[in-house]
């Protein structure tokens, strides 16, 4: 399944499903595949929610340390 759970500021957790459209870049603009994302990675993030599910629709991302 294709899913990520992301942390916001104020530490609730959000669920967001993802596909092969979904686009994710890397802070330093380069584009990167979904598999990329590692955990601990910073994000800014956007979505839609559609019914019951949140479905991830734009990510930019920064590595977390050691990567």
């Amino acid at each position: 399944k294709n899913y990520m759970i992301v942390v916001t500021k104020d530490g609730k957790l959000v669920t967001l499903d993802f596909n092969t459209k979904t686009k994710a870049t890397e802070i330093k603009e380069s584009k990167v595949k979904m598999a990329d994302v590692g955990l601990g990675s910073s994000a800014s993030v956007e979505y839609v929610t559609k019914g019951e599910k949140n479905f991830l629709t734009k990510m930019q991302f920064t590595p977390a340390k050691g990567e």
